[in-house]
């Protein structure tokens, strides 16, 4: 199959996925203690500049523990514009030197650590760890638009791989239009996998998949999918952009698999600036 074959027969692909009747009043349940969960505590880093603060998070999960989260501003009053990073399952937070070229921009930086551990596998994730981990992402959002200095109308999530499944999410979940920009988003389309058949299983899975939370999308959505990508497979990722109904755009690198991708990095600074 030639990669315009390959395209053609995915951008009509809408994911097997069953999105529950329910799915908004479930998550407006699940999220009900999370949302006000928006006190945290912040830490200075000993790195601080003339340009930027630094600072840790740490704010109290409503379902146990502490979240921890990095967070860079700008110097000044603000308020700021505020970008929420999640990270790969796997992967290492990214770096303070990474998250300080979006003060370039303007904007402030909110940056999760997982909770997940690189023993979990992405495909095996059973739902109670699925909705934990978009109630710490969901958590943490709330937190982050709570902070002095941001403008919490003017909010955008970013993720890759797993965090572009926290990202999609969260970007649903929130309140108001919240641009999203995620690269091979996953787990996704969990009926699509070979050898699950537990219809019970996949019923709960139904309120974790990021394919139904795609069409409560309203800000606009930049998503990148690496079509050799065999960790989180083009079908979920196109589902997902396939069921969106808000302004979107889809690039598509044919060469590359479940990896960084420096294009799509530059695509999204122009889509933070715009």
């Amino acid at each position: 199959m030639t990669i315009t074959e390959q395209t053609t027969a995915l951008e009509a692909y809408q994911g097997c996925a069953r999105c529950p009747d329910d799915l908004e009043s479930f998550w407006r349940r699940c999220l009900a203690p999370t949302a006000k969960m928006a006190e945290c505590h912040t830490h200075p880093v000993p790195f601080q500049n003339s340009a930027a603060v630094y600072e840790d998070l740490f704010i109290p999960s409503a379902g146990g523990g502490t979240i921890h989260a990095r967070h860079i501003r700008p110097v000044g009053e603000g308020p700021f514009p505020i970008i929420l990073m999640f990270h790969d399952l796997g992967r290492k937070i990214r770096g303070w030197h990474h998250m300080t070229r979006f003060t370039a921009l303007g904007y402030a930086v909110v940056a999760l650590e997982n909770r997940l551990d690189a023993s979990d596998q992405l495909q095996e994730l059973p739902p109670l760890k699925l909705e934990q981990s978009f109630k710490d992402a969901f958590t943490v959002a709330t937190a982050a638009r709570a902070l002095p200095y941001t403008d919490a109308a003017h909010l955008a999530t970013w993720g890759e791989g797993f965090g572009g499944a926290l990202a999609l999410v969260t970007a649903a979940l929130l309140p108001g239009e919240v641009r999203c920009a995620a690269l091979n988003p996953m787990p996704a389309d969990f009926r699509r996998r070979n050898g699950v058949s537990d219809e019970k299983l996949l019923s709960a899975l139904d309120y974790m998949d990021p394919v139904n939370f795609a069409p409560f999308l309203r800000g606009s959505l930049l998503m990148g999918t690496g079509l050799m990508d065999k960790v989180a497979p083009p079908e979920g990722q196109y589902a997902i952009y396939n069921r969106a109904v808000c302004p979107k755009r889809h690039l598509v690198y044919p060469k590359y698999e479940h990896e960084r991708i420096n294009f799509f990095e530059n695509e999204l600074i122009k889509f933070l600036h715009l």
